[in-house]
């Protein structure tokens, strides 16, 4: 139990660092989701992060990302308005772990995206902003504020597809997007 317990509290910890904002509920529905190829490769950051996007099934793809350790995620690219965006759901890496997953809570996140001709920028939306709102008493999404202070959001989907849309372009509700540059083969 103390093993699972440690293990949630790494994710919820390495969301909190990053500025993720968890959702239980995606930020899309069906109609939302696009395909395109040019979002699968792999990508590297000027900070050395590793981004290695491959297709899963027919409009969904599997991002793997490296940091310091590695993440994998299912990932939706989702238009809304014209405005791009990946929702981000966590997946295990293997079972190395040895949990059951019904002990997790898993959690969607939101990242703005702009595809380039051999770049991609991501930025994610930012807890703190929605920590702002809510201690304004602004933030009108259903939300839990835990006890270390992170935001959750409980909204349903076409609430937070809504919220997504009407902040598309604010840079303070996604924080600074982080450029990846295609890694080009020796082929």
């Amino acid at each position: 139990m103390q093993k699972i317990l440690k293990i949630f509290v790494v994710f919820w910890t390495a969301l909190s660092l990053t500025g993720c904002a968890p959702s239980l509920h995606p930020f899309f529905t069906d109609e939302d989701v696009v395909f395109d190829d040019a979002l699968l490769g792999v990508w590297i950051s000027d900070s050395g992060k590793k981004c290695i996007i491959t297709r899963s099934g027919d409009k969904n793809y599997e991002l793997l990302y490296l940091d310091d350790s590695a993440w994998r995620f299912e990932a939706r690219l989702i238009e809304l308005g014209g405005a791009r965006f990946l929702d981000l759901f966590p997946k295990p890496l293997g079972n190395e772990m040895g949990l059951n997953p019904a002990n997790l809570v898993p959690a969607h996140t939101l990242a703005r995206v702009t595809i380039g001709v051999d770049s991609i920028s991501l930025a994610m939306m930012d807890v703190d902003w929605l920590k702002r709102l809510s201690d304004r008493n602004q933030l009108t999404l259903a939300h839990e504020r835990l006890d270390d202070g992170m935001i959750a959001l409980t909204a349903p989907s076409w609430e937070l597809r809504a919220f997504a849309l009407k902040h598309a372009g604010s840079n303070e509700a996604f924080g600074e997007a982080e450029v990846f540059r295609r890694l080009k083969s020796d082929k």
